[in-house]
């Protein structure tokens, strides 16, 4: 479970954080921007990965990752090209694949082990507990998976909705404050500040035109909430 965490994140990472908005209008026009896309994937694995660089299998999983990941990406947008009323149901497949093919390390003897940085204390004590990982791929779906997701909810079912809704750099930006503080809140029970920054987000809106939609602000809590609860089961 620990390597299959470290490579999860890895790929919330190159799938989302990453995902910046002159690779993706690359991607759709050809192949080149599924290669480099694929190339992010790889690069952030490996460096999520470093103290394995040792064990051959860690080599060889995360070229056949990348490889698959590039296969699948290719299907994806081309099916999503031929039926763009699916775009979400195909986004929500494409994510659980991921997440079955980045899980078939945990068949692999190298994911028994539990590797680490002894020669750096500080940067080890991050890396050798799991916790710190959880944390951060919470973190990740509940904001950029979220916008993502919600984005082609919207695109599909809501009528109205901008080509960018949710999505904008702002959007986006609100999303990762308003969404950070619930899953926290979630997370750490307990803490009435907490409570109160999670309203102070959700007031903020009102200041903010692009912002006052009563049903994205809906989904977004929604979204939130549901993820911080999951994790807080888990962790």
């Amino acid at each position: 479970m620990f390597l299959f965490l470290k490579l999860y994140l890895a790929h919330l990472v190159g799938d989302f954080v990453l995902q910046f908005e002159e690779l993706y209008s690359l991607k759709v026009r050809n192949v080149w921007g599924h290669i480099g896309h694929v190339l992010i994937h790889v690069l952030v694995s490996l460096l999520l990965t470093i103290p394995y660089w040792h064990q051959p299998q860690i080599w060889f999983f995360i070229a056949a990752l990348g490889t698959v990941h590039l296969m699948q990406d290719l299907l994806k947008y081309n099916l999503q090209k031929k039926h763009p009323a699916f775009t979400l149901p195909l986004f929500v497949l494409d994510q659980v694949f991921h997440f079955l093919t980045v899980s078939c390390i945990l068949l692999l003897p190298v994911s028994r082990l539990e590797l680490g940085f002894p020669s750096s204390p500080s940067w080890n004590l991050y890396y050798s507990q799991s916790l710190w990982t959880v944390y951060a791929i919470a973190f990740l779906i509940a904001t950029f998976g979220g916008s993502y997701l919600l984005h082609n909810f919207r695109k599909n079912y809501v009528p109205g909705s901008r080509p960018d809704h949710l999505i904008t750099s702002f959007e986006m930006s609100h999303a990762i404050i308003e969404r950070s503080l619930w899953v926290t809140a979630i997370l750490f029970p307990g803490h009435p500040l907490l409570w109160a920054a999670v309203a102070v987000a959700g007031l903020s809106r009102l200041a903010f035109p692009k912002l006052r939609n009563a049903a994205d602000f809906l989904m977004s809590c929604f979204w939130a909430a549901s993820v911080g609860l999951l994790f807080s089961r888990w962790v």
